[in-house]
This record gives C-alpha cells, structure tokens and sequence, in this order.
C-alpha cells in the first residue's frame, strides 16, 4: 500500500494503518534520534514522541514533502527539545548551586575543583529526586527566570500554589543537602 493511503487511512483512525506506519517508519527515526541524542533510552522516549505528535499532526500534513522528510523533521525538533532539557537541567544546577551556596568561593585549586563537581552533581541528584510538581516549577523559576505570576499560569494553576512549591521545593533540597553535610561530618 502506498504512504498516501496509508495516511489518509492514519487520519480516518485506523489502527492498523497506524501501527503500519509505526512499523515502517520506526527503526529508521529510533536511529535518528539515537544520532542526535546519543542516549538509547532516550531516543526510544524521542521516538515515541515523534509519532504522538506526528500523528497528532497528520491533518496538517500537505505532502509538500515526502512523509518521511516530514516525519524526520518532527523529530529532529523532539530531539532539540530534548537537548535543550539538558541544557536547562544543567543550568539549573549551576543557579541553584549559587542560590544555596551564595557565599562559597570559587578556587581553582584541583582538589576544590573536584569537591565543587560533587557538589554539582549531588544537588543534580536531588533536583532529580524532587517530584514532578516540585520540580517543574523549580526549573521554570530558576532556569527560565519565569515570575511566578507566569509559572502560574503555564501550569494552569494558583499563584499561591506556586510560591508554596517553589518553598517546599528550596526546603526538600535544602534538607537534603544538610543531611548529607551533617553525614559527611560523622563520617571521617
């Protein structure tokens, strides 16, 4: 069968023609996404999200170019904002990083170089461990510089209740950084 028919059989909300096109089509963008990603996990995710939103977008497919040109692009694009997460989860760190530990000096001494990546990566951690809820807002205030009037509204929800996440989030990482100071200290 053709793409065109398939397509038009995709629109019309035919399983079948789905999982055809999913099939066809799908070793061939989990490569892509592996390419740009360089992570097997998630390229899988990056895949699955190409063709939600592919299919999601299918009634605004003209044929202009082919399927496969227009399937690539969308992921391409998923992939991009799936890169840009990790830069943004990156720069989180380093503003939280400066948040709690406002008066820490830098050095570039090797020894406080490695203790300063420990640092990083242990409140990584903890920004990771915190719940969606949490976690979102976090990003959304410290990484993006989001007002919390616009953080509301993204999340569809109080202004209120983001001032209380965004608390109780600064406390959850500000406990668990404390533990594991207080940890290291019993720990010679």
């Amino acid at each position: 069968m053709e793409i065109a028919q398939l397509i038009e059989r995709c629109r019309q909300g035919d399983a079948l023609a789905v999982e055809s096109v999913v099939r066809d089509y799908e070793q061939s963008v989990f490569r892509l996404a592996f390419s740009i990603l360089d992570d097997a996990d998630e390229a899988a995710e990056a895949t699955q999200d190409a063709f939600l939103s592919a299919f999601d977008a299918l009634a605004e497919y003209r044929g202009e170019a082919s399927f496969f040109t227009w399937l690539y692009s969308i992921t391409v694009n998923v992939c991009r904002m799936r890169l840009r997460k990790r830069r943004s989860h990156l720069r989180l760190i380093e503003r939280l990083g400066a948040l709690l530990w406002q008066e820490r000096t830098q050095s570039n001494l090797p020894e406080e170089k490695r203790m300063q990546d420990e640092e990083d990566d242990f409140l990584w951690d903890a920004v990771r461990a915190l719940d969606e809820k949490h976690r979102t807002p976090l990003i959304l205030r410290y990484y993006h510089n989001l007002p919390v009037r616009e953080i509301a509204r993204i999340l569809q929800t109080k202004e209120g209740t983001i001032h209380s996440r965004l608390h109780e989030a600064r406390e959850r990482l500000r406990n668990r950084l404390t533990k594991r100071d207080s940890d290291e200290r019993l720990d010679p």
